[in-house]
């Protein structure tokens, strides 16, 4: 019997726990859900079911990405585990950095997620390219795209990974995609 314990581990996040969140958390799907949720209605009046919709996503996406990222271990995890248990430091931000990874690789066309800030102060990244947004503006069109209603599922994400981590953290969105070409996520320890 060959399960996931007996497979010998590697340093790479697990390719079959990607493929299943990325099916799981489909940001097409997500976009056309969007879209019917706010047909016929005002742009000024899209705050509401986009807070709904994309906060519900990003709450549901980290809890997952967090369950299948303890079920799928690996190497680098595990030893990153070992090292927080000896020197009772790296938790912050290391753990919560793998889950916010894991969701992402699993939802974006990239290949990492590049970190702008990683020590025991701040974690922040920045998304370039963006699938999410992506579908929106191909769903909805640019004036709603520039709206961000996608933003709720990243700091909906961030809320929940931090929270269930029971790590005090002030989230951020410091710069985004219709202003900088580049959305930019943070969690400040507060």
């Amino acid at each position: 019997m060959n399960t996931n314990a007996q497979k010998k581990m590697t340093f790479d996040l697990n390719e079959e726990m990607l493929k299943i969140l990325g099916i799981e958390f489909n940001v097409q799907q997500l976009a056309k859900t969007f879209g019917e949720a706010i047909q016929g209605k005002s742009i000024k009046s899209l705050d509401h079911e986009a807070k709904e919709i994309f906060s519900q996503y990003g709450q549901k996406w980290m809890k997952r990405s967090m369950e299948l990222g303890e079920a799928y271990s690996d190497t680098t995890y595990e030893i990153l585990k070992k090292a927080i248990k000896k020197t009772g430091s790296l938790y912050f931000p290391m753990v919560p950095q793998r889950f916010v990874e894991i969701a992402y690789l699993s939802t974006q066309s990239i290949f990492s997620l590049p970190i702008v800030q990683n020590n025991g102060e701040k974690f922040s990244f920045k998304l370039a390219m963006c699938d999410t947004f992506k579908a929106i503006k191909e769903t909805c069109g640019q004036e709603i795209a520039n709206t961000l209603p996608c933003r709720f599922a990243c700091l909906s994400a961030l809320e929940t990974v931090f929270g269930n981590l029971n790590i005090p953290v002030a989230i951020g969105m410091d710069a985004t995609m219709p202003r900088d070409d580049y959305c930019q996520f943070s969690a400040a320890k507060t």
